[in-house]
């Protein structure tokens, strides 16, 4: 074979190894491209799930100090609604003397004094940690607050509270005892005979 005719066949052979180079330089290109897409969608998704997963635990974070919050808030509740007779009773003591017995001893009434300034802690305390009674008389008679236990007729529009027979109580929003109270039925309406 002569020179010419060698370097012409030498020349298509580098020609085809050029191309096919060219081919698999592509294809490696190619495939290069594809895991790096392939790597960006799996990032992608990793970082979803990493977001979501923050998300979730900083909704657990907030449930749990919320939770912390009420319990320290509510943690009297029992306490307190024990407490609640002790304030019930020093009441009826109070209620029960005559102020015409207080009148007439000293002694009456420097004790009645006490039972006062005793009753009127108490209710400092109370209120100190969020326990707070509230008044229903001339109210209108909520189910949610109220304990009705009877009706009677008077002046005031049914359904308004006449009589408060136990204090109600709330400790923060939520209510620790109903009022106990008696609910007006209205105006007796007088038959004609």
């Amino acid at each position: 074979m002569n020179k010419a005719s060698k370097n012409n066949v030498d020349n298509k052979n580098d020609k085809k190894r050029n191309l096919k180079n060219t081919k698999n330089e592509s294809d490696v290109i190619l495939e290069k491209e594809k895991i790096i897409s392939d790597l960006k969608i799996k990032l992608n998704q990793a970082e979803d799930r990493i977001l979501r997963e923050l998300a979730e635990n900083e909704n657990i974070r907030k449930r749990y100090e919320k939770q912390t919050t009420d319990n320290l808030k509510y943690a009297v509740k029992n306490f307190s609604y024990e407490l609640l007779n002790v304030t019930d009773n020093f009441q009826r003591a109070l209620h029960s003397i005559s102020k015409k017995d207080i009148e007439e001893s000293s002694n009456l009434k420097s004790l009645f004094v006490g039972l006062e300034a005793v009753e009127k802690e108490i209710y400092e305390i109370f209120e100190k940690n969020g326990i707070i009674r509230f008044d229903s008389l001339n109210t209108k008679f909520d189910p949610e607050r109220h304990q009705a236990v009877s009706k009677k007729e008077s002046e005031s529009p049914e359904g308004m509270i006449v009589e408060e027979l136990q204090k109600g109580f709330m400790i923060g929003e939520r209510l620790l005892r109903p009022a106990m109270v008696i609910v007006s039925a209205g105006k007796s309406e007088k038959k004609e005979s």
